[in-house]
């Protein structure tokens, strides 16, 4: 792909984005009723008083008419409503994502397409993919990508009754989750047949399938990119330390340490590795996967330098303590150039009416 110039992307999409009515769609902890996946809140997937706030912020900064609709069943509802009074200048941005399970986040990029509105980021297949850790790690490692070994733990067992060798050290995560949502300190495991009544206890809790994945010791890294029209830039890659640690080694982002935000931000590039290989892996990514729009690709590192592809996110976090935006800050744009980056990418995709 091409390389992505944002003040070009900006400048390209500015007379159209003075006539947009943005619709966001978002679940806030305020307005949502407190879910469990087993003793795991979902709300740490949900917005914030605060996080509100500074999306309410960033966004009124555009100066365009911005409506807001706390989630999917209200955004639906004016829409179907309201539709033939509506200007055809529509955005939707959404991070709603009620309910629980697989596909979860797909529904208002499936409802846009189907009543062709424009909206940010992938489309609903992607996003649903992109939420299914095990068919992405495949998908990546048949395609070359350096990814952790992985094997699938569903309501029979094993897939394919192929499970991992004894003794390798494994990371535990429920396949349709983010936010460290089902990941605690003993995700961490070194596998024994004997474990399987452990992990298929943890698959009953959260009811879903369990990815266990090789276990990387190194540092936590997440990549933020965008995708518009044939072009990606590629945000300066962020790293995450626990307790002023940078090499985490055994330490992992778990569930407390998100709910909490026990963990900061680093410069990774300023660390002593050659990147080159790191930045392509994070493009071909997603090429592979068919990502648009504002993305995030998360490595663990090693302390030799080797990378593996761990995560992908088609929807990060860009309020103030994220990756996103610690690499826009970096690069000296402003945290409102990451929602005009996210719209502007929007506006040139070529599949509906703006």
């Amino acid at each position: 792909m091409d390389s992505l110039n944002l003040e070009e992307l900006w400048k390209n999409t500015e007379a159209t984005l003075q006539n947009v009515i943005l619709c966001v769609v978002c679940n806030t902890q305020a307005s949502s009723p407190e879910l469990f996946q087993g003793k795991f809140s979902m709300t740490t997937e949900y917005l914030s008083d605060d996080e509100f706030e500074q999306i309410i912020c960033m966004f009124n900064t555009l100066q365009c008419k911005t409506k807001f609709f706390f989630n999917e069943d209200e955004f639906i509802e004016y829409y179907l409503n309201n539709k033939n009074r509506m200007t055809p200048y529509i955005i939707v941005y959404n991070s709603a994502q009620s309910g629980f399970g697989a596909g979860r986040k797909s529904l208002i990029p499936s409802f846009c397409q189907l009543h062709a509105l424009k909206f940010t980021g992938s489309n609903a297949y992607v996003v649903s993919l992109c939420r299914h850790k095990f068919h992405v790690n495949k998908i990546l490692s048949e395609t070359g990508v350096s990814t952790p070994k992985a094997w699938l733990f569903t309501n029979g067992g094993w897939l394919a009754e192929e499970s991992p060798p004894n003794s390798m050290r494994l990371l535990l995560k429920p396949i349709f989750e983010s936010a460290s949502i089902g990941i605690d300190q003993d995700s961490i495991i070194n596998y024994h047949p004997s474990l399987d009544a452990f992990i298929r206890e943890r698959s009953c809790q959260l009811h879903q399938p369990i990815i266990a994945q090789e276990f990387i010791e190194g540092y936590e890294v997440e990549v933020p990119l965008v995708q518009a029209g044939n072009a990606i830039n590629i945000m300066p890659p962020i790293g995450i330390s626990i307790d002023n640690k940078q090499l985490l080694r055994n330490e992992i982002l778990d569930y407390n340490r998100i709910y909490f935000e026990k963990y900061s931000f680093y410069d990774f590039t300023r660390e002593v590795f050659h990147l080159e290989g790191l930045y392509k892996t994070a493009t071909s990514t997603v090429e592979i996967l068919g990502m648009e729009g504002l993305c995030r690709i998360d490595f663990r590192v090693k302390s030799d330098g080797e990378y593996f592809v761990t995560d992908v996110s088609t929807n990060p976090h860009f309020i103030s303590h994220s990756s996103v935006s610690y690499s826009f800050l970096s690069k000296g744009y402003k945290t409102t150039d990451i929602v005009r980056t996210i719209l502007s990418a929007a506006i040139a995709k070529g599949n509906a009416k703006v």
